[in-house]
């Protein structure tokens, strides 16, 4: 028996194929919540205008697809359906990492999907990939769980906080024309309530450091810097960091969110929040 497994693009022909094997996959949710599920209905013709759709083939069988779209800095699932026939061999799993294989090749920040509440299996098999819920939503007579996946950039996070480290070694030399060539301007700080724009290098006020060490601190140690969100372009980092007096002594400790981005080339802190 061939046992070959393809992926490719779906093309216009694939249409009937793609409709017959949803069907086929959602057929044994319908004495559950008594009705077809969405996807049963969907016109797939004029989604393939707009929504990307991979077909995985098994001896030149379709035997699993997933549909994605845009969904502003997510990818969206749109669906992901495997034939009877093949169920239970990892092929729902597989197609569910080439979305996250996509998003990550596209920039974005991570995959979204939303599936009924009455699918717990498929909740279940969610969860176990690295999905949590965000929310529910009534929706064609049911409740919808909307569900996200956050897609990891090393490459960016490991930029983004060697960027944060060479401007915390220069504000520990009091370096103030170092830390500038850190950031990227115009450079957004929003201390409390208050909302700070620098447009140019040289904002920082005369004497602060002066000011810093009337505290009695000495240097500012960052103890945990942990990516919440990114892209190839952009990571949100919460950080969280000491201010020392002598000996190490810490003299309070803080947490705040930096968004570094990369600018002409260039990665450069963007924005701070204290």
């Amino acid at each position: 028996m061939d046992e070959t497994v393809s992926v490719r693009r779906a093309r216009a022909d694939d249409v009937e194929a793609i409709g017959a094997l949803t069907r086929e996959a959602y057929a044994k949710w319908v004495p559950l919540i008594g009705r077809e599920p969405l996807p049963m209905t969907a016109d797939y013709a004029q989604a393939l205008n707009s929504h990307r759709f991979d077909l995985l083939h098994v001896g030149g069988e379709l035997a699993a697809l997933v549909e994605t779209a845009p969904d502003g800095d997510h990818l969206l699932v749109v669906n992901v359906a495997v034939r009877p026939a093949f169920q239970g061999r990892g092929l729902g799993v597989r197609m569910m990492r080439l979305a996250e294989d996509l998003a990550a090749e596209a920039g974005l920040a991570g995959v979204r999907l939303y599936t009924n509440q009455r699918f717990e299996a498929n909740i279940a098999l969610y969860a176990s990939l690295g999905y949590r819920i965000d929310r529910e939503e009534a929706l064609n007579g049911g409740v919808a769980v909307h569900m996200s996946k956050r897609i990891e950039h090393p490459q960016a996070a490991a930029s983004a906080i060697a960027c944060l480290e060479a401007f915390t070694e220069c504000f520990n030399r009091r370096d103030a024309v170092g830390m500038d060539a850190q950031l990227h301007f115009p450079h957004v700080i929003l201390a409390d309530e208050k909302l700070s724009v620098w447009k140019a290098p040289g904002q920082l006020p005369e004497g602060y450091f002066d000011d810093l060490a009337a505290t009695g601190w000495r240097r500012s140690t960052y103890h945990e810097k942990r990516v919440v969100l990114s892209s190839p372009t952009r990571v949100h980092l919460l950080v969280d960091y000491s201010r020392d007096g002598e000996g190490g002594v810490v003299l309070s400790r803080h947490a705040n969110l930096w968004i570094v981005t990369l600018e002409n080339g260039r990665w450069g802190i963007k924005h701070r929040s204290y």
